[in-house]
């Protein structure tokens, strides 16, 4: 891999970096509580919804999954920026510690990995490479590939960027075999913003994060509908002793 970076021009370097870069700053929502809701869609039609609220202090972030009737099914904490996972499920009262490859497992049977909901920096995991352009529908993309610098189950991530508004438009991952197994939509609308004095506006923001999963046929959508920055999570949320509680 050093070898291929090596042969790069400064420039490409540069170019595929601040490109990954936008993708990071994309998903990144600032500290406070993100409002939201997780719908898993079935091949068959079937399908399950959760409303998911996600506490964030700028390190690490709670996840809370509730269901209509069922009430709090369970909870993810990701640590120090995804280095940590850990998954409480509230119905079994069951905590798991989510290391390397076990971060690399279905939440809840969705098509989101723990390691997809982590907070963790793609900047600071994988090595960009832009690889040439690629036209869908009229429009134009860069390709850029995405190397893991530690692989456990991703071989390569492919991220289209639109060449026109510089905005990142989807991701696919590839298994171990280098097989694509799984893609990530990003879709932009407007999230209400409210700011540390409680002020609301609305900001365009990727709104909507559509995964694909190409071996169960299942898509699993994460629809953000507002961001609360006057909320400031206190530290004890995010201790693990406490997910039982």
């Amino acid at each position: 891999m050093f070898g291929v970076l090596s042969a790069q021009t400064a420039e490409n370097t540069l170019s595929a970096q601040e490109l990954l870069a936008r993708l990071d700053r994309e998903l990144d929502l600032g500290k406070g509580l993100t409002k939201g809701s997780y719908v898993l869609i079935r091949r068959n039609g079937t399908s399950e919804t959760w409303k998911m609220n996600r506490f964030y202090n700028g390190e690490d972030a709670l996840l809370l999954f509730d269901r209509k009737g069922r009430g709090l099914e369970a909870k993810l904490l990701t640590k120090d920026e995804g280095e940590n996972v850990f998954f409480f499920n509230v119905l079994s009262a069951k905590l798991f510690r989510k290391t390397d490859d076990e971060k690399y497992e279905a939440i809840m049977g969705t098509g989101f990995f723990y390691v997809d909901l982590s907070g963790y920096s793609y900047q600071a995991n994988y090595n960009p490479l832009v690889n040439g352009d690629l036209e869908i529908g009229g429009e134009s993309y860069y390709r850029v590939s995405l190397k893991p610098i530690l692989p456990y189950f991703y071989k390569k991530l492919v991220l289209l960027i639109g060449k026109k508004d510089l905005k990142p438009y989807r991701v696919d991952f590839h298994d171990r075999d280098g097989i694509l197994f799984k893609t990530l939509n990003l879709k932009y609308g407007p999230i209400k913003m409210k700011d540390t004095a409680g002020k609301v506006e609305e900001i365009q923001k990727a709104s909507r994060l559509e995964m694909l999963d190409l071996n169960t046929g299942s898509i699993t959508v994460w629809e953000i509908q507002e961001v609360d920055k006057s909320v400031s999570p206190d530290q004890s949320l995010f201790a693990v002793d406490n997910l039982g509680r």
